[in-house]
């Protein structure tokens, strides 16, 4: 029998084709999804209310790459059997539903098989074909549709709404773009923004001095904070008089730093956004790279624990020879507790020897693979002091590696040493200098987008697999400036935050949207259909939707959603 293969990119198709050179083949791809849901006649821009869109149940196809839809249909009439490549989740599962619906046009009830695999590496797509499923995962392409179509309703909705109010108020005339997960990550910088602006810098003076032990060892303590001048002046010059310190207090603690944990999409990008000053976008976009030309495996994973019987041995010496090391000692993984059911931790496969980003991307991901698996934990000791100058308490910490382990490897965060001597209590030191230092506090600094992911994760908003997005689009729709490596609200973004907090703070706010995301997690588990989601998440939005509209339009003068 002659398989048609269909894998969802040209080069991930291209590793299958020469991980099955001998077998009775036809190996193809498409770019992605070929079909969008879209709404049917008669529910255009101009052609009904915005308050209707929350009505619409059934959807139609929108073809959206119409070249590759054609060449499935012309190779689908040779007939032979379908086996569905894409990539393993969600919307990889959607899109082999796109592919599957192609392929039931031309050839009805048909049989098809599903090729599911977490890295283009040969071995693995050669046990995969070995392994083929006969059916898609069914509550995957419900919880993918469920997430396209309630996207689709309620960013269109609340899309024109807002574009009509804001052309009728005049001063702006652009698209004024909302949606569930792009709300809330504009919502985060716009706070921060509100942060800095209402912050008062409050002046204050702390003492400092440099003392120095009988060994001819130096350190550096300082007091408290004096918030009134004239009583960080007087007490500095009661310092003045004694000329030692005293050690009233000293401690000790050595205690290990862990090895970081199998690798995950979210811990990926925010390391490598924060390493490189990429966008995270542009990160996800490398990697998904690397895992087609065969480098990594799947770059789309919650999960951080690698199961039993895992083959440590492959990406064990892809990362000794893309890293010219070599590795003595057996695997000892430090695992995490997240597994979503479907991928491995990202790990490398082969050794990337070129250069550019995705040498750095590649290299992030063996060298933490490496520190994972073979390395054991740091370990560093930290001191504190005490030290007493007539009344006065100055205090002093530090730090030094004892045993740097996984960092040998794994620098990229490594902390600096700041060594402190050992001291005794009672032990009288030298003051070298002593001096009143005058500071005022500093407003909270601007989001970088290393800490704008790791809200979006911390509040549940989106995915391991669209995070990456949502700074970008909201930079993209002129909400948002980035100053270096920081995010700043544009008046644009900033007015709009104002007017949707103005109306219900769950416009705005990231609370709603969590309740989305935990639909879609139920949809997976099977506690709900797709359906009940979406009529559950259409009904929350739709209150929303009308408390809008209603304020809006008394703004106007006259009601916005009318045609």
């Amino acid at each position: 029998m002659k398989y048609i293969i269909v894998a969802e990119k040209p080069s991930v198709a291209r590793r299958i084709r020469e991980a099955l050179s001998n077998r009775n083949v036809i190996v193809t791809s498409v770019r992605g999804h070929l079909i969008d849901s879209e709404f049917p006649e008669g529910y255009g821009w101009s052609e009904c209310s915005p308050r209707e869109l929350f009505k619409v149940r059934e959807f139609i196809d929108k073809v959206v790459d119409r070249s590759s839809l054609l060449k499935l249909k012309k190779m689908f009439r040779d007939s032979g059997l379908l086996v569905i490549a894409t990539d393993n989740d969600s919307e990889g599962e959607l899109i082999g539903f796109e592919i599957l619906k192609i392929w039931r046009s031309m050839n009805n009830n048909k049989l098809y098989m599903r090729m599911r695999f977490n890295s283009t590496d040969y071995d693995e797509l050669r046990n995969a074909w070995k392994t083929l499923e006969e059916s898609l995962n069914w509550k995957w392409v419900s919880k993918a549709l469920f997430r396209q179509r309630f996207d689709l309703v309620t960013g269109a909705a609340f899309t024109r709404l807002l574009t009509e109010y804001y052309r009728r108020r005049g001063g702006y005339n652009g698209l004024v773009s909302w949606g569930s997960c792009q709300a809330p990550t504009l919502w985060f910088i716009v706070q921060r923004e509100r942060e800095r602006s209402s912050f008062k810098p409050r002046r204050f003076w702390t003492i400092k001095a440099l003392f120095e032990n009988s060994r001819g060892e130096r350190f550096e303590a300082e007091s408290e904070k004096f918030w009134d001048r004239e009583v960080a002046e007087k007490t500095y010059n009661e310092c003045l008089r004694p000329g030692e310190g005293v050690v009233e207090y000293f401690s000790e603690m050595c205690r290990k730093v862990p090895r970081p944990t199998p690798l995950r999409t979210d811990d990926m990008l925010r390391d490598l956004v924060k390493i490189t000053g990429l966008p995270a976008l542009k990160v996800l976009n490398i990697a998904e790279e690397l895992y087609a030309e065969g480098y990594i495996s799947y770059p789309r994973t919650d999960t951080n624990k690698y199961r039993a019987g895992f083959e440590y041995i492959k990406p064990l010496d892809a990362s000794c020879q893309g890293l010219d090391l070599k590795i003595e000692g057996y695997f000892n993984p430090r695992n995490g507790g997240l597994d979503d059911g479907a991928h491995t931790p990202i790990y490398p496969i082969r050794p990337y020897l070129g250069g550019g980003l995705s040498r750095t991307v590649w290299e992030y991901i063996a060298r933490r693979f490496l520190a994972n698996a073979f390395y054991e934990d740091s370990e560093r000791c930290y001191r504190r002091v005490r030290v007493r100058i007539g009344q006065t308490l100055l205090n002093a910490s530090g730090s030094h590696t004892i045993n740097p382990g996984f960092y040998i490897v794994y620098s990229y965060f490594k902390p600096e040493d700041n060594p402190m001597p050992k001291l005794r209590i009672g032990e009288k030191l030298k003051i070298v200098s002593l001096k009143l230092h005058e500071s005022s506090t500093k407003p909270p600094e601007r989001l970088t987008e290393h800490e704008l992911l790791k809200l979006l994760e911390e509040n549940g908003i989106g995915t391991d697999a669209t995070r990456a997005s949502f700074p970008k689009i909201i930079l993209e729709r002129g909400y948002a400036v980035k100053e270096g490596r920081t995010f700043k609200p544009t008046e644009l973004g900033m007015k709009l935050i104002e007017l949707l907090e103005s109306i219900d703070d769950k416009l705005a706010t990231p609370d709603t949207r969590r309740m989305v995301e935990e639909l879609m997690t139920m949809i997976d588990s099977g506690k709900i259909s797709y359906s009940e989601a979406l009529d559950k998440a259409l009904r929350e939005y739709e209150e929303l939707y009308i408390k809008l509209e209603d304020s809006l339009s008394e703004k106007t003068g006259n009601l916005l959603s009318k045609k």
